[in-house]
């Protein structure tokens, strides 16, 4: 009698070693999927012109990357409801300025969905946006999602721009702060 209850204990500690043992490896491919999910989420493509535009522009590359990830999840076909082309999102009438103050010649509408293009216009427009807003990131972001004239009519009301009348920019800035902080955290070395 004495060997059998050993045999039922010694099946129950087995049994419970193999659920701990799967609850560990569930636990690991939980882990392993997030972080191929995270990464899917938050892709760094086209890192070659990023890097270099934005050293040529004095931008953070997190911080084009962020706008990025925000503007057209990276997809350089894109084209948003208001017109705006490629992974920076760039409207056509900001390219054409842009492109003008840069000294890119031949330009058309077209090449706003050439990644090089997109993001040199995108890194030089986000330049231009610093140096008129003293280098305030919120300010930054707000002007690039809603325009600079806007964000000047906000300041004249709210100099702090704390209570930005678009709900669609104040989502903005806060997507792309959130954006740059993951940037940073899983492209460290970049």
């Amino acid at each position: 009698m004495t060997r059998r209850r050993t045999s039922a204990r010694d099946d129950y500690k087995k049994r419970k070693a193999w659920t701990i043992v799967c609850l560990i490896l569930v636990c690991a491919a939980a882990i392993l999927l997030r972080g191929v999910a995270v990464y899917k989420l938050y892709p760094l493509k086209y890192q070659e012109q990023i890097k270099q535009y934005s050293e040529v522009y004095n931008i953070d590359a997190y911080f084009v990357s962020a706008v990025i990830c925000a503007e057209s999840g990276f997809d350089q076909q894109a084209i948003s409801s208001k017109g705006a082309i490629g992974l920076m999102q760039i409207m056509p009438d900001t390219g054409e300025w842009a492109a003008g103050k840069i000294g890119i010649e031949n330009y058309s509408l077209s090449v706003l969905n050439e990644p090089d293009t997109n993001i040199q216009i995108g890194c030089w427009y986000l330049g231009y946006l610093r140096d008129k807003f003293d280098g305030d990131p919120r300010k930054v972001l707000a002007a690039y999602n809603a325009g600079p004239s806007n964000v000047g009519d906000w300041l004249v009301e709210d100099s702090g721009l704390e209570n930005i009348p678009f709900e669609e920019t104040d989502s903005y800035i806060e997507k792309v702060q959130n954006n740059y902080e993951i940037y940073k955290g899983l492209y460290n070395d970049f």
